[in-house]
């Protein structure tokens, strides 16, 4: 799983768009797999796109939405919402009360879902948009 998550970033990351940032990106993909809850969409043994989130804050009850990723060809297909989805249901179970996440302001998609899953901008930073959702 480890290869192809690195795979999908490096080529989303490499596009062009500036949308995602990310320094290093091999410590990047060994922090998730090491520390962040991932889930995933497989088809035909390809991943399609995955969602890393960190629900280790048990003290603050406050979960962190580090990066979603859609393949190219698997776009528009509703998986991105469907994911987010899936991480604030896991959340609610798992008894945290807010999900924070930073998005580019750039990236229409990303802050489109958010938004219909109910997040809300608490700040911007240079080109970053903050957004938080009560669980």
């Amino acid at each position: 799983m480890k290869d192809k998550i690195y795979s999908l970033m490096e080529d989303t990351i490499n596009n062009g768009k500036g949308i995602y940032q990310v320094d290093d990106l091999q410590s990047y993909v060994d922090k998730i797999m090491q520390h962040a809850c991932i889930i995933s969409i497989i088809e035909d043994n390809s991943l399609q796109g995955f969602l890393a989130y960190y629900a280790n804050n048990y003290e603050s009850k406050e979960a962190f939405l580090s990066m979603t990723i859609i393949a190219p060809r698997s776009r528009k297909l509703g998986y991105g919402r469907r994911l987010v989805d899936f991480c604030l249901t896991d959340l609610l179970y798992k008894g945290f009360k807010k999900c924070k996440t930073e998005v580019n302001e750039n990236n229409t998609a990303a802050l489109n879902v958010c938004k219909k899953c109910g997040f809300l901008e608490y700040r911007r930073t240079g080109c970053s948009v903050f957004l938080e959702k009560e669980i």
